[in-house]
């Protein structure tokens, strides 16, 4: 979504999650090429904004900031059950369970690549019989405990935007992203095509009270850094 909007501008380069960037020897072609490779080609890219959509490259999140020169990073969270709901009716009834068994089995897969042991520990512990729901939001648990592994909370380079604020106010929360990349020169639209009908659609989706409280308390965490994010940053 925020990819799309962002190629509205034609003087933007976007790079979606299967593209020139992806790693030919991977069979999905969503990860990114070596990341030597993947700065050799954005060097050459003229365009004054390049983005990238590298969403299962997400444990890596730091090093890609470190290796690419002038990158910002943008984390978008979402409500989990809004998620779930989401997750499974794009990709399937199984899809959770498939996420899932991927992170606590494949450490070579990118679902678990780089994830803690501390964090594995508590999953298995809240997924001995999990329904599809459940595994689905314990997915989106382990993806965004990332953030915190990474300690991007308190990386001045990576900008916390929750979703339901962004589709609410898409042309606020589009230039402040803009302006956090260093672009200042976008032509200004009000042309957003963007629905916020799904915000609490998943508020009935059933998760287990165990997993609903890992979940909880990892987006009050979210919220919390996006919160004092809010507070520090300078006013434009």
């Amino acid at each position: 979504m925020l990819s799309e909007v962002l190629s509205q501008d034609p003087r933007s380069d976007v790079f979606p999650e299967k593209s020139a960037l992806s790693d030919p020897a991977d069979a999905d072609g969503l990860r990114l090429r070596p990341l030597e490779d993947v700065k050799e080609k954005l060097a050459k890219n003229t365009a004054d904004l390049i983005v990238l959509k590298p969403l299962v490259e997400s444990q890596n999140a730091r090093a890609l900031l470190d290796s690419l020169p002038r990158c910002r990073a943008v984390w978008m969270f979402r409500d989990y059950r809004d998620v779930v709901r989401s997750n499974l009716k794009m990709f399937g009834t199984d899809n959770g369970r498939r996420d899932l068994s991927a992170i606590l089995n494949d450490r070579q897969d990118w679902r678990g690549e780089n994830v803690p042991e501390d964090i594995l520990r508590l999953v298995r512990e809240a997924a001995e019989v999990p329904t599809e729901a459940d595994a689905a939001a314990l997915f989106w648990y382990v993806r965004n405990t990332l953030f915190f592994q990474q300690a991007l909370q308190e990386d001045p380079r990576v900008l916390l935007v929750p979703y339901e604020i962004f589709v609410r106010n898409p042309k606020v929360e589009t230039d402040a992203i803009r302006r956090f990349a260093g672009d200042q020169g976008f032509a200004r639209t009000d042309r957003y095509q963007i629905s916020s009908k799904s915000v609490g659609a998943g508020r009935d989706v059933p998760i287990a009270p165990r997993v609903a409280e890992l979940c909880d308390d990892l987006l009050a965490r979210l919220n919390q850094a996006w919160e004092t994010q809010s507070a520090t940053a300078p006013s434009s």
